[in-house]
């Protein structure tokens, strides 16, 4: 390897690593010895080294050889430089080997469900030193961060209709039709979409894809929603919908365990299947490499 500077010098790591080891020798033959090279070829080097910086760097004028003024600099320097190409080759091989880094994920308001959160679990119990950083935002702005290299992984209710991008599917889940304890439908096994058109609905934001999906599949039964609340928050939604403002359609997952809310099947049923997406052809970290191939397994490290 070698170290070119603005001066026009051409130092090789080589040669700093001899020189070092004849400043900690105090001998040329001694260094040769060390490194298990030949004596002529640690001289060389050095003498090389010499040339090329236009200095002396050792006074020979004695047994033992000792750094000249000139020399002490230069080792100060050197075992500076020789540090940082120590530690960042260390930095590499932990990130190579997914001991250290970070994760930059994109993820929409409504995708933490239940394959994804799965999927981070078993990710981060696999490489529990790689860091997560989770990125939450509409699709749009999350494709545009993606593209523009912002982020490693992207998660999205979408299809992949862009060859610059490439995905990759989660397990689908089920849509529920939710409502509070005291909503005159709670006690309802399941219901059909074309019921609900006379509801006060409470849906995602128009940006959101999973709203134009539900929006879709009430324009199959010939009937359109009634939507009197819209809000970019699962979490707000369900807080309108627990305080009898209104019923909501939302994944399984997000509303499974809230006591507060009265949990309904859609009848047929409505799924959601979420995807990652990456840049294609691009070059991925070792960590969004390890997510994806991870995915590909199922969530288990083990397979």
């Amino acid at each position: 390897m070698d170290i070119n500077s603005k001066g026009g010098l051409s130092l090789e790591i080589r040669q700093l690593e001899y020189f070092l080891m004849v400043r900690e020798a105090g001998s040329f033959t001694r260094a040769a010895e060390r490194l298990y090279i030949s004596q002529p070829a640690v001289t060389n080097a050095i003498r090389s080294l010499e040339e090329e910086l236009g200095i002396q760097l050792f006074d020979r004028s004695q047994k033992l050889v000792t750094l000249t003024a000139e020399g002490r600099i230069f080792a100060n320097h050197v075992e500076k430089i020789m540090h940082g190409i120590t530690t960042t080759v260390e930095e590499i091989h932990a990130l190579k080997n997914l001991t250290s880094g970070m994760l930059t994920i994109g993820i929409t308001p409504f995708g933490a469900m239940r394959a994804v959160v799965h999927q981070l679990k078993a990710y981060h119990l696999a490489f529990p030193d790689i860091r997560i950083s989770l990125r939450e935002e509409n699709m749009s702005h999350l494709q545009q961060a993606l593209l523009e290299d912002k982020l490693d992984l992207v998660i999205l209710p979408a299809p992949d209709e862009n060859h610059v991008l490439s995905s990759l599917s989660f397990t689908p889940e089920e849509l529920v039709i939710c409502c509070s304890r005291n909503h005159p439908l709670h006690r309802r096994n399941t219901l059909e979409l074309k019921a609900l058109s006379a509801e006060q609905l409470i849906l995602p934001k128009k940006d959101c894809f999973y709203r134009q999906n539900l929006i879709d599949a009430f324009n199959e039964t010939s009937s359109s929603p009634h939507i009197v609340f819209e809000s970019q928050s699962a979490q707000t939604i369900k807080g309108l919908v627990a305080a009898g403002c209104g019923i909501s359609i939302l994944p399984e997952s997000l509303v499974e365990d809230d006591t507060a809310l009265a949990v309904i099947p859609v009848e047929p049923p409505l799924h959601l299947t979420n995807h990652v997406f990456w840049k294609t052809n691009h070059h991925l970290s070792h960590a969004a490499e390890a997510f994806l191939k991870l995915l590909k397994k199922g969530g288990s490290p083990d397979e």
